[in-house]
């Protein structure tokens, strides 16, 4: 079943929470080698996918990475795609080098699993992606909502090894990214061959026969969803914020740069925010666009209606002067008071209610990336340093350094590179760095962003981007937002292990970015700047 969410309103609720992503490029043709330039220690094997007209088989490892869990590490094995049907087959094969002494396995449980639902899907944190369409596609599961593929559960990684296979909804690309926590793999191949059987194939016959994973069944695929991703920018400081979908753009500008207090006429520095708004409707096919006004609740609902016509009005004005508006149909009017983002209860929420919103439906024609201009804002909130140097930041009573080294372009898309270390000497800490994660939501009331995912912004000057992220589904009157990276920071961190985090963000036009953690509940703030930006391979 395809799931494509409907339009969304915007809203802005700003806090932090810790993204991490890991890089991972190619290699030449060889035997493999880590991959040069990976902060890592992702490697290729050769042949690595139907883009480069190489022949790969259904056992060929397309990229391998480590991955430390539960006290441990073990090394992510990811085999091509497998087309069965209307689905393929992602194989992955955990083989771990290091397991707790005493122990004989790796603790993963939730590690692979969207478990923040009502409904935890096993698997559901390993997602396939094409970059290009902006679509991102979750695990199959079959009618009593279990992830189809073997093994079904996955709470620990034996230290033998073990292989994991989920089946997807077959994308029409001949190949997508793979999501998995704390790496995306740019590449992997959409191939033509049989399924791999569901053991590792060195590995030796198992106790009980009647444990044994059985092939995986596509046909008993009930739901295979696909969803649209979405992005997020503010520009300006946040005079301009958009939201933006394959067919749909909302832009939100903040009334507070466009106009005086109880004033409708615009402001010396409102060129430049419809200047902005103007490029991001361009960017999407001919169609109306409505242009509304909203206030918050001071004075009386009489004049604060009258009061947002007449701002409507003055934007859709100024606008007609930068758009062709025989493609754009402008259609100005008010809503007053009476649709605030945030309830009216500080200053701040005020603020974020007085706004006019311009509003297309119609489908992408260009993206463009977004530009990075001015300087940073000021930041106190914790500490400041360069990407690759890292802070030390403080989260119940434990010292991590937190380190950036690199953001790399994909496409028109964004990864960040994070690294985070335990500077202490303790074992078996299971709340990990969920600390440094925080409310992040955008989207505004009604919607649900769960406080231990990341939501670190990504900053060029006056610009901030957020991960893509894509409508789950509804938990009631509550809509379910998840974003494109890792689910649960809340992971296992011993003294001296690294952990590394993965989301995926809108390009910005700049050789150097910063990353940033706001204040927030829980959240640890800290900046880092001077990220150098490189091309991926």
């Amino acid at each position: 079943m395809t799931v494509r969410p409907a339009p969304r309103t915007l809203t802005v609720l700003l806090a932090g929470a810790v993204l991490l992503l890991t890089a991972c490029t190619a290699t030449d043709q060889g035997p493999t080698t880590p991959t040069q330039g990976s902060s890592d220690g992702a490697s290729r094997s050769p042949g690595t996918g139907s883009s480069t007209g190489d022949t790969v088989s259904a056992e060929d490892v397309i990229e391998s990475f480590p991955f430390v869990v539960g006290g441990g590490q073990t090394t992510v094995e990811v085999h091509p795609l497998v087309r069965t049907g209307d689905h393929v087959v992602a194989t992955l094969d955990l083989r771990p080098t290091t397991v707790p002494e005493g122990t004989q396995e790796l603790f993963a449980n939730r590690v692979l699993t969207d478990g923040l639902t009502s409904e935890p899907v096993q698997g559901g944190a390993v997602r396939l992606v094409d970059l290009e369409a902006k679509k991102v596609y979750l695990p199959g599961v079959d009618s009593s909502g279990a992830a189809v593929g073997a093994p079904s559960s996955l709470t620990s990684i034996p230290a033998d090894g073990v292989r994991v296979q989920r089946v997807y909804a077959a994308p029409p690309a001949e190949s997508v990214s793979l999501l998995f926590p704390g790496h995306l793999v740019d590449e992997v191949p959409v191939i033509d061959d049989e399924v791999p059987e569901p053991v590792l194939p060195d590995a030796g016959p198992g106790d009980d026969e009647a444990a044994t994973p059985q092939p995986v069944d596509a046909d008993t695929v009930d739901q295979a969803p696909v969803h649209d991703v979405e992005r997020y920018t503010r520009q300006l400081n946040g005079a301009v914020q958009v939201i933006e979908s394959t067919e749909h753009v909302e832009v939100n500008l903040g009334s507070d740069v466009l106009f005086a207090t109880a004033s409708a006429e615009l402001g010396p520095q409102a060129q430049e925010a419809l200047a902005a708004a103007a490029q991001r409707l361009e960017g999407h096919a001919p169609g109306v666009v409505d242009v509304v006004g909203h206030t918050d609740d001071v004075a009386d609902d009489a004049s604060n209606q009258v009061l947002s016509e007449q701002r409507a009005a003055a934007v859709a004005d100024a606008l007609a002067k930068l758009i062709d508006t025989s493609k754009y149909e402008l259609r100005p009017s008010g809503r007053g008071e009476s649709e605030p983002l945030v309830p009216n209860t500080s200053d701040a929420n005020r603020q974020l209610n007085r706004r006019v919103t311009l509003t297309l439906t119609s489908e992408v024609t260009t993206r463009t990336e977004v530009t990075g201009e001015g300087d940073l804002p000021p930041f106190d909130a914790g500490p400041v340093a360069k990407g690759p140097e890292g802070v030390e930041v403080e989260q119940g009573s434990r010292p991590y350094r937190v380190v950036a080294p690199e953001a790399r372009r994909v496409g028109d898309s964004l990864v960040v590179t994070v690294e985070v270390t335990a500077e202490d000497d303790k074992v078996d800490s299971s709340f990990g760095i969920g600390g440094l994660s925080s409310v992040f939501s955008y989207r505004g009331e009604g919607t649900s962003v769960p406080t231990n995912v990341f939501g670190v912004a990504v900053l060029s000057g006056s610009t901030a981007v957020y991960p893509y992220d894509y409508h789950l589904g509804d938990s009631g009157d509550t809509e379910e937002w998840r974003p494109l990276g890792d689910l649960d920071t809340l992971r296992r961190i011993d003294g001296g292990q690294t952990l590394t985090f993965a989301a995926v963000y809108p390009a910005i036009d700049s050789d150097t970015v910063a990353i940033q953690v706001g204040q927030g509940a829980g959240a640890t703030p800290f900046r880092l700047t001077d990220i150098p930006v490189v091309d991926g391979e």
